[in-house]
């Protein structure tokens, strides 16, 4: 009883920090958010392919399209809400944008947490949430955020055990569905899965 106590509240105690990183983080992207601007160039590629999506339910066939793992989950949400109003998705995109950016600190806590103390792992989550450039793109609607939070994720779980090893090839799978760069982590990945696989043997 004595030993759990002091574990629970130091866990309590990373929780309501990450808690207040998080809500902080929102607020301040919330503060700089460009209402009622549209996105361009690639972001509004992403939107119009969601949106085709979205209401006809059959991937559009576009010619230099490389990956729709980010416009397929964006149609998810467009279908979901119903509004005559161009703008009112396009705000549902740059939300979603920079909602993942936010949780982006849940699994970067984490995975500092597997080299450094809590508190300096605490330190590196706050890096991801308040770092100006990951700020301004997370307003863009692009695909960077959601490859990100993926990318970290999939890091952190390969760290892991023996599950958790496999779940992380699944995300890394979803990531080069996002961005193709993910694919070109398959291959340190491997090497690495199958140099500690002989490690142990």
């Amino acid at each position: 009883m004595s030993i759990i106590s002091p574990l629970f509240k130091f866990w309590k105690r990373s929780f309501l920090c990450l808690i207040t990183i998080g809500v902080i983080s929102f607020v301040l992207r919330m503060y700089y958010f460009p209402y009622g601007v549209s996105i361009t160039l690639d972001g509004l590629d992403y939107f119009s392919y969601a949106m085709e999506l979205s209401k006809t339910g059959k991937f559009p066939e576009y010619p230099n399209f490389a990956n729709n793992g980010w416009p397929s989950f964006l149609s998810i949400f467009f279908s979901l809400y119903k509004s005559q109003n161009f703008l009112d998705y396009i705000m549902i995109q740059r939300y979603l944008s920079v909602t993942i950016s936010v949780l982006t600190i849940v699994p970067a806590y984490l995975f500092c947490g597997r080299f450094f103390p809590k508190k300096y792992a605490m330190i590196g989550a706050s890096l991801f949430a308040f770092d100006p450039r990951l700020i301004t793109n997370s307003f863009l609607g692009l695909t960077e955020p959601l490859f990100v939070l993926l990318g970290i994720t999939s890091f952190f779980l390969f760290l892991g055990n023996n599950r958790s090893v496999y779940a992380s090839f699944g995300v890394l799978a979803l990531m080069a569905l996002v961005r193709y760069e993910g694919l070109l982590l398959l291959v340190p990945f491997s090497i690495m899965y199958f140099e500690i696989g002989r490690a142990h043997v």
